[in-house]
């Protein structure tokens, strides 16, 4: 399992690699398994296409903020929220070549996807009933956010967004 881990990484960190000077839409799966120093064979068996390995990227990166909140002490939406935009802009780079390539529509669907995961896990409540409307509202602004954010070089104190966020986001906090 150890070894599965260690390919995917070595698979996702090379296409970021790549990103750094090749386009998105220029990378190909040999591009990949050269600079990652796998085989075809082992690239499909991790991943089905270039964009799977940027949902596992970014997977990994709401793994961190989920882990991150669990061992918090407090769980107010501020909390939440400082956490996920420090992990954002840690991912700075990756958030670059991200918008750069014109990939923040993947962006958005993880966001609907962990919001909604959130909500079911209880984690998060809205204070209106739950649609999957509201997880879109909330996901486009999010991601709105770090587009305009990331852009700006993430020049913006993390606080400020944190503040911005609390303020018009619509949710009760368990």
């Amino acid at each position: 399992m150890r070894d599965k881990f260690a390919t995917k990484n070595k698979i996702v960190n090379g296409m970021f690699e790549l990103l750094k000077t090749t386009p998105f839409d220029e990378i190909n799966v040999k591009d990949i398994c050269s600079q990652a120093d796998v085989s075809r064979m082992t690239y499909y068996r991790n991943f089905h296409n270039k964009k799977d390995i940027i949902i596992y990227r970014f997977d990994s990166s709401f793994t961190t903020f989920v882990q991150r909140l669990a061992s918090s002490h407090s769980h107010n939406l501020s909390d939440i929220a400082t956490i996920f935009f420090e992990i954002v802009k840690e991912d700075q780079d990756m958030m670059e070549m991200i918008i750069n390539n014109k990939l923040s529509m993947i962006l958005l669907e993880r966001l609907k996807y962990y919001i909604s995961d959130l909500i079911d896990e209880d984690v998060l409540e809205t204070r209106e009933e739950s649609s999957k409307m509201l997880v879109s509202l909330i996901a486009g602004g999010l991601t709105e956010i770090i587009i305009t954010w990331t852009e700006d070089g993430m020049s913006e104190p993390v606080q400020s967004l944190v503040i911005f966020v609390s303020k018009y986001m619509h949710f009760k906090i368990n």
